[in-house]
């Protein structure tokens, strides 16, 4: 029986969330990523900046302009039920889209993960996943949202921006910089899937980092877990893993 049935991964390619807590804004929030947001986006901002992954697919429908303020979408201030600040911050995220400004909507990203209003939060996460690899960063935290909504929303962008990235050198960089922070089963199980069908030579080097390195737990049992699928081996330390590099890795076929 071939390996790729071994563990039955399951799933499209989507990303994170997890299960300790962190604070925002003297707000508990569970389901959530290890690190608080700032340690957390800039751990993934350094990672996917030195890949080089800044572009959006331009192909990507444009997220619905479901933040205008009173009086563009013919909404009265009566019935609008946003604080002046939410009102401002939708407005911004608005012409950020409109204007196609990456470093406009990231700027939005912190206020948009502490404020109150759903819609506005849900919409965040719209705008960071139409913007694509740049965004990335900001957009991880929102795998933490108390709203189950807001949390899936996150799951399908990251997955979507992911599949963007025909690169499997960028790619596999971009996972293994979010695995480090993600201690949820089902998100890892997504971030494994994403070393099946690669270079196998490269998703051992990439599996070898982030179990010596500084992983959740869990993050170290799933890349575990995901080795053992790529080799056939169990994991029993780094000199092993290279050894099977050197041995038993067979470069793929170039096709003629």
């Amino acid at each position: 029986m071939s390996r790729y049935f071994i563990l039955g991964f399951t799933g499209a390619v989507s990303v994170l969330a997890a299960v300790l807590v962190i604070r925002y804004g003297g707000s508990s929030r569970e389901d959530v990523v290890q690190l608080d947001d700032d340690a957390q986006t800039s751990v993934s901002r350094r990672a996917i900046a030195s890949v080089g992954v800044v572009k959006a697919d331009p192909g990507r429908r444009r997220p619905k302009p479901l933040l205008a303020s009173p009086g563009e979408d013919e909404t009265d201030d009566e019935d609008d039920s946003r604080t002046p600040e939410e009102r401002a911050l939708a407005a911004r995220i608005e012409n950020a889209l409109d204007d196609e400004n990456v470093d406009a909507a990231v700027a939005c990203a912190a206020a948009a993960l502490k404020c109150e209003n759903i819609e506005i939060r849900d919409s965040m996460v719209d705008t960071l996943g139409w913007f694509g690899g740049k965004a990335l960063p900001e957009l991880v935290p929102f795998l933490a949202d108390s709203n189950e909504d807001v949390r899936d929303n996150a799951r399908k962008q990251l997955s979507m921006a992911l599949s963007d990235i025909e690169n499997d050198i960028e790619r596999i960089g971009v996972v293994e910089s979010v695995i480090k922070v993600i201690n949820d089963e089902d998100v890892l199980e997504d971030l494994a899937s994403e070393y099946i069908g690669i270079d196998e030579k490269l998703a051992v080097e990439s599996l070898i980092r982030v179990i010596t390195g500084e992983a959740s737990a869990e993050g170290v049992a799933k890349a575990k877990e995901t080795y053992e699928f790529v080799t056939g081996d169990e994991w029993s330390g780094e000199k092993e893993a290279m050894r099977w590099i050197a041995e038993e890795y067979e470069p793929p076929e170039e096709a003629h």
